[in-house]
């Protein structure tokens, strides 16, 4: 449980009223680098508006010009222009491996999309989207 409270603690150093759905989704992301946002609504049992939320607030910019956490980047699919991919920036690399050390992993090698999936933290099980 130690574990658990410093992995919180470390999302808190980015905004102490961070919601949970964010460190989730970006959790998600990290483990699944290159799925889409459908994706990640999918996996985390979301609206897709609000798996889009999230990812903006993890993004460089936010809602309304607000700056974001930068931990994520959102960009069009080449082959599918309606989709959108989401990968790590540089800062969300680091702060992945920051949650690495804090589980008592090994840091990783560079990640890319094609890399296999980050090891040792919790998936989340795919759940029923809840309807309004």
């Amino acid at each position: 449980m130690l574990t658990v409270a410093r992995v919180l603690e470390a999302f808190r150093t980015l905004d102490p009223d961070l919601p949970i759905q964010y460190a989730l989704s970006f959790i998600t992301i990290a483990q699944n680098e290159g799925m889409s946002i459908g994706e990640l609504a999918e996996r985390l049992g979301i609206a897709q508006s609000s798996a889009s939320r999230n990812v903006a607030a993890l993004s460089r910019w936010h809602s309304f010009g607000k700056a974001g956490f930068d931990l994520v980047q959102a960009q069009e699919d080449p082959r599918e222009r309606r989709r959108k991919v989401v990968t790590l920036t540089d800062k969300g690399r680091g702060f992945i491996e920051s949650l690495r050390s804090i589980v008592g992993e090994p840091p990783k090698p560079h990640a890319t999309p094609d890399a296999p999936k980050a090891e040792g933290l919790p998936v989340p099980e795919p759940r029923r989207v809840r309807s309004a």
